[in-house]
């Protein structure tokens, strides 16, 4: 008999390793996307793959892993292909960011990161954790539950590794100091959604809410219109609640309180015909499409 602390057999399957230990850094989504474009071959074989790309071969592993953790390929057999998630940012004619310069993208890639991969220390940072800071031992400690309740036991250096590349993705330098690109780290740092401090000793992490800088109406109507399509098919209503609160909604993965976040819908509302914030009677918000095309007018804005 199955443990009824693990999933059923066709769920997909949470990820605590293959990152290699390593965030992804400063150029490397470029650098795959350039690469993977010339060779759609090109980790069918480690040698060349790292002659190509110039790194290392863990720091090949852990590039392909993030390119299909954030949505940018797909494994084909031996081959992998650009997703157009990719070709959206990285074309270099047609595509919005080539260079990752803007913070708008960076959201974009983080709710990739986080809704559409089912990776367990994400999981819990941002979706499970509700306290604005927590010691770090209390996070592996949450992680560790996480992966029990979902994939079985995980080995202690496997979790405590997987906490660090999370917070290394995320945990950069404090207010006015500078993310050092090309070197150590990772774009998603710029976000500020995690903090690492020390209380008495004890290594903490905080977690920022608020309004966000760079989140802008696109990419805020991105993941509105993906989280009311996969947990609202169908319907012309979904509740600001729902937004705020619910895992794998905006405002949980983005770290919005509950005034931004009603800002942000406001600011999507005004660029959206047919899309209205309505009481639904009992003092409660919702957020209503009011036209049938309002939801495909949402996705253009968000492209």
């Amino acid at each position: 008999m199955a443990s009824p602390n693990l999933p059923p057999v066709d769920a997909p399957r949470e990820i605590y390793s293959g990152h290699e230990s390593f965030p992804f850094r400063y150029g490397w989504l470029p650098k795959l996307y350039d690469a993977v474009t010339e060779d759609a071959a090109l980790f069918s074989d480690d040698d060349a793959a790292i002659a190509r790309l110039g790194i290392g071969k863990n720091m090949v592993r852990s590039l392909r892993f993030w390119g299909d953790a954030l949505g940018l390929i797909e494994a084909d057999g031996r081959l992998v292909r650009l997703t157009p998630f990719a070709h959206s940012i990285f074309d270099p004619t047609q595509g919005r960011d080539r260079y990752l310069e803007r913070t708008d993208t960076l959201w974009r890639l983080h709710w990739r990161l986080t809704t559409h991969t089912r990776l367990g220390a994400w999981q819990v940072a941002f979706a499970e954790l509700s306290e604005s800071e927590v010691t770090r031992r209390h996070l592996l400690s949450m992680v560790r539950q996480r992966a029990a309740r979902t994939r079985g036991e995980v080995s202690t250096n496997t979790l405590q590794t997987h906490v660090s590349v999370l917070l290394q993705t995320y945990a950069g330098p404090e207010e006015g100091e500078t993310v050092l690109e090309d070197t150590l780290g990772c774009p998603l740092q710029e976000l500020r959604l995690l903090r690492v401090g020390d209380a008495g000793g004890e290594p903490t992490v905080r977690i920022e809410r608020g309004a966000k800088a760079g989140l802008e109406v696109g990419a805020f109507a991105e993941a509105l219109v993906d989280r009311w399509r996969r947990a609202a098919p169908g319907s012309q209503v979904v509740s600001l609640r729902s937004l705020l609160l619910d895992r794998g909604g905006p405002g949980r993965v983005f770290k919005l309180d509950e005034a931004a976040l009603h800002e942000r819908v406001l600011t999507v509302c005004r660029s959206v015909s047919g899309l209205e914030i309505r009481e639904d009677g009992v003092g409660r918000l919702d957020l209503v499409a009011t036209r049938k095309s309002a939801l495909r007018e949402l996705e253009q804005v968000a492209a």
